[in-house]
Order: C-alpha cells, then structure tokens, then sequence
C-alpha cells in the first residue's frame, strides 16, 4: 500500500472549522476520548487547534486539511510523550495515511525531540488503530478494563509505548 502524500504543517486558524465539523461526525469520534463523545462548542475546539501546546500539527493531505496529530502530555523527568492522531477525512481511512503520519511524529519525538519513550493508547474493539500501534512496534503495557462507554457497552483501553532504542532498531 502507498501511502498517500502528506504534511504535517503549523496548525492554522482555517483548520479550525474542518476540524470542529471532523469533531462533530459520530464515526471520527467514536474511538476518541470521553471529551469528544459530547459537542465540543467552537470556542473548544480553537482552543485545541490554536492554544500554544508543545508538540501539535495540522495534517495536509492531497492539498486540505484532513486531521490533527502530535506529542502530547510532556514529561520531561521521564523523557516521555503521548502519541496522538485524529484523521477526520473519513475518505483517506485505510490507506495508510496514518501509518506515514505517526511514522514521521516517532521519528521527530526521538530524534528531534530527545525522547526514550513514546506512550499511546486505544480502545479494544478500534481493530484499525491496534494495527497502527501493532505495526509501528508499540507494544503493550496494560489494559484498563471496561474504561469507556461506547456502542451501548463498557469498553476496555488499551495502554502501549515504543522505547526509542526499539524504534532505531528498524520498527518504525
């Protein structure tokens, strides 16, 4: 599969409307945290898109915003950040995208960013971020039973990381 071509770019004012509408779609939500799965007001998510935050970036994808992603929840005692990726455009799901995407975001947080350690999580039954996780050599680290409420029944969260020395050794 080739992935498609893609930009991580400096979030934008304009980003914030797409993305509150990719915020508002039940199927992009869905899998995301507890403070998505209610209407998120405008002033919410341009604060999300444009606040000051360490390590954020628009996604551009054949010419349009189609997602947000980056290192989140610093921990600089611990050399550690958290992975996290929104692809709202649903048309670009399973083709890659965000296999390209968090490839570049590890890349960046160990090599750029001096991390030893880069955390993620997911819910259970979101098949296509376990195998993001999986292929890019998360492994994991725990699983908070029945975490999330979503489709009617209890969820569990999947808890993962990647250790830098991992990643070098061709994972990512």
């Amino acid at each position: 599969m080739t992935t498609p071509a893609f930009l991580l770019r400096p979030r934008r004012p304009e980003d914030v409307v797409p993305y509150g509408a990719f915020l508002a779609d039940a199927e992009v939500t869905i899998w995301l945290e507890e403070r998505c799965q209610r209407p998120l007001t405008l002033a919410e998510v341009q604060s999300f898109v444009l606040d000051p935050a360490w390590c954020r970036w628009s996604i551009e994808c054949e010419g349009a915003f189609v997602g947000m992603t980056g290192l989140e929840d610093y921990d600089a005692t611990r050399c550690r950040a958290r992975f996290f990726i929104v692809i709202g455009e649903r048309t670009l799901w399973g083709r890659g995208l965000g296999r390209g995407v968090m490839r570049q975001v590890v890349h960046h947080g160990f090599h750029h960013l001096g991390l030893r350690k880069i955390v993620s999580d997911f819910l259970a039954p979101n098949h296509a971020s376990r195998r993001l996780h999986e292929e890019a050599g998360f492994r994991v680290e725990g699983q908070a039973r029945r975490e999330c409420w979503r489709r009617g029944e209890w969820v569990d969260r999947i808890h993962v990381a990647l250790f830098r020395e991992d990643a070098d050794r061709g994972t990512v």
